[in-house]
């Protein structure tokens, strides 16, 4: 009778631990991330696209530098956003964000002669926190262009960063 009684609270200890574990929110706080990411469409203008890097620090602003090279043209381009909401919880393992930001852009073409663009950009998304400093990220744009030509354009960025 004492054998199943250490047995059974043995089992509930270990239910109840497993239990806080599953349930504890795995997004860090106040961490720097570092991560890459790849984009497709138009999530940074006509400029933007390809794969590049990414870095975010708690409340600042999450920085993006990316490079392409396509069709005979080198482009560059950078985006910063601000994350209006981040990080609020879905479940204990996704969480999602919005935010508003800007992005700039340059290309090399094969005629010595150089492309710009600049605009706004609006993210929102989801992120999956498989473990604590482990962000991955999907996250729809709608761009803005402002120069050369103002329209709408939209894209998608899949990422993750690492957080320490």
């Amino acid at each position: 009778m004492r054998n199943t009684i250490r047995i059974l609270c043995a089992s509930l200890i270990a239910l109840f631990a497993s239990a806080s574990l599953l349930a504890a929110d795995n997004r860090p706080t106040g961490l720097a991330g570092l991560g890459v990411y790849g984009s497709l469409g138009r999530s940074a203008g006509d400029l933007g696209g390809g794969i590049g890097v990414t870095f975010k620090r708690a409340n600042f602003p999450v920085v993006g530098l990316q490079y392409n090279v396509e069709d005979d043209s080198s482009r560059f381009n950078a985006s910063v956003d601000y994350l209006v909401l981040d990080g609020e919880p879905i479940g204990s393992l996704f969480g999602y964000f919005i935010g508003a930001g800007l992005y700039g852009g340059a290309a090399a073409t094969g005629d010595n002669e150089t492309d710009f663009d600049f605009g706004l950009r609006f993210p929102f998304g989801l992120q999956f926190w498989p473990i604590r400093k482990l962000e991955f990220y999907l996250s729809p744009v709608l761009s803005v262009p402002l120069y050369p030509t103002p329209t709408f354009g939209g894209g998608v960025e899949l990422g993750g960063r690492l957080y320490f």
